[in-house]
């Protein structure tokens, strides 16, 4: 048998007291042990600070977090130990080729984002 541990979480320490009743409340429900009690994804995308969260942060915003996301990804995906030795295999038609790609997906995610976002 395999072991388990139990979590008790305590909302005293750094970063808990400056984080919100609403926020706490919202983790505590995803970590509940009995999954009978515990939240379904669907009453997680529901509960209050979820909805306040996406209420208060503007989709411009968001959208623009979300691309820096994926181009630091897309970067730190690029950067090879050979390519930080070497300018010039940066510059090889190989290089911009595998950048060509990365933009062209993450222009793809952009407008599936957007879609999915706007209507």
């Amino acid at each position: 048998m395999l072991g388990c541990f139990i979590l008790i979480i305590s909302f005293v320490f750094q970063p808990w007291p400056s984080v919100s009743n609403l926020a706490k409340d919202f983790i505590d429900r995803l970590l509940t042990v009995d999954p009978s009690d515990r939240m379904t994804a669907l009453q997680a995308l529901k509960h209050p600070w979820v909805v306040s969260m996406a209420a208060s942060s503007s989709m411009k915003n968001l959208h623009r977090s979300i691309s820096q996301n994926l181009l630091k990804r897309a970067s730190s995906r690029c950067q090879s130990t050979k390519s930080a030795q070497s300018t010039r295999s940066s510059r090889s038609t190989k290089s911009n080729k595998s950048r060509r790609v990365r933009e062209r997906e993450l222009r793809e995610l952009n407008l599936r984002y957007q879609q999915q976002y706007t209507g």
